[in-house]
């Protein structure tokens, strides 16, 4: 079981300040995650690569035999599982990986049976290595601390109306949070970038970049990325955070949604967008809407697509942003183009 925000516990909430991981992932360590694959995709912990010593259904046959049999007889199953030949290989990708790696370090769930097996096959090699402590339950704990207690760093938000560029003006600043990039997507209906990760990865790498820190830049977003939830407390931080509104001229915004959402996609893509957030257009903007877009893609040009575009920042984007900005018009610390923004944020 992979301990989730809700599950986190008072007697774990000083985690943050242990002072072997802070420096494990300051020093970004790699790290070799030898829990079954399922395991790994679910919470992949930063720095690590998925070097398994059993594999799903290996993982699951063990699991069925201690239920049924107890664990002398499951640890049984499993050396027979993993010999022969199976056995050498997966030793020698841990090898391998330690040659480039001599810094790695093992894990499994809870620093148990699998890492120790793991390690000592690894030692009796000439490579010795103990598992970390506690395993991946302790490392979920630590980034857990960060995000539920540890002091949050100051933020000031980049913000602006839907095209203005802000994910290209963030990349300026050294000390960035792109949550889009974390997210695998930028928070619109129309925003997919990708698989996105699983929302423990991406808690996890959102808590490393708060490690030690005490001031970052960062996108203005709302509590989702898709199907990713910002955590609550990180997120009411954000919303109290200062910000400056980049602002940019309607045809320089459509010309960057061109270029960033729309450019080598399919027209299927934005269809089906479009009813995700047909009940909020109503059905008139709706089917406007889709007609617009079927004609777009007949030419694929910046001037063919302009007329949906228009319609959707104008009518739909523009309006929502607008009403949430005056709500925070107080956390405002200056208005204006990219130039502007700069020289203004170069001199604080």
């Amino acid at each position: 079981m992979l301990l989730s925000l809700a599950e986190f516990k008072v007697d774990q909430a000083f985690m943050f300040q242990d002072k072997e991981l802070i420096e494990l992932f300051l020093n970004k360590t790699p790290l070799i995650d030898v829990r079954a694959p399922v395991e790994f995709k679910e919470g992949i912990i930063p720095f690590s690569v998925n070097l398994p010593l059993m594999t799903d259904q290996e993982r699951h046959q063990v699991g069925l035999c201690y239920k049924e049999n107890g664990q002398h007889a499951a640890i049984e199953l499993g050396h027979q599982l993993v010999s022969g030949a199976t056995k050498t290989a997966r030793i020698q990708a841990w090898l391998d990986f330690l040659k480039l790696n001599p810094e790695a370090q093992v894990f499994c769930f809870r620093g148990g049976l699998r890492s120790q097996i793991s390690c000592q096959w690894i030692s009796e090699h000439g490579m010795a290595r103990s598992p970390i402590k506690g395993g991946y339950k302790r490392l979920r704990q630590f980034f857990l601390s960060w995000l539920e207690v540890a002091p949050l760093p100051k933020l000031v938000r980049i913000a602006g109306p839907t095209g203005s560029g802000k994910s290209h003006f963030l990349i300026q600043f050294p000390k960035r949070i792109d949550l889009e990039g974390l997210a695998h997507h930028r928070g619109s209906a129309f925003g997919q970038l990708g698989p996105q990760p699983s929302q423990i990865t991406f808690e996890n790498n959102l808590a490393l970049h708060l490690i030690n820190q005490d001031f970052f830049y960062i996108e203005d977003e709302s509590s989702h990325l898709g199907d990713i939830r910002l955590p609550n407390r990180f997120y009411q931080h954000l919303r109290q955070s200062p910000m400056v509104v980049l602002r940019v001229p309607l045809e320089e915004r459509i010309k960057n949604i061109f270029q960033d959402y729309v450019s080598g996609r399919d027209k299927n893509f934005f269809l089906q967008a479009t009813q995700k957030i047909a009940r909020k257009l109503g059905g008139e903007r709706t089917d406007r809407l889709m007609k617009l877009i079927e004609q777009g893609f007949l030419y694929e040009t910046l001037e063919s697509h302009s007329p949906w575009i228009t319609l959707l920042l104008t009518e739909y984007y523009d309006p929502m942003y607008e009403k949430d900005l005056a709500r925070q018009k107080l956390l405002v610390l200056k208005e204006g183009s990219a130039s502007e923004l700069q020289s203004f944020l170069g001199e604080r």
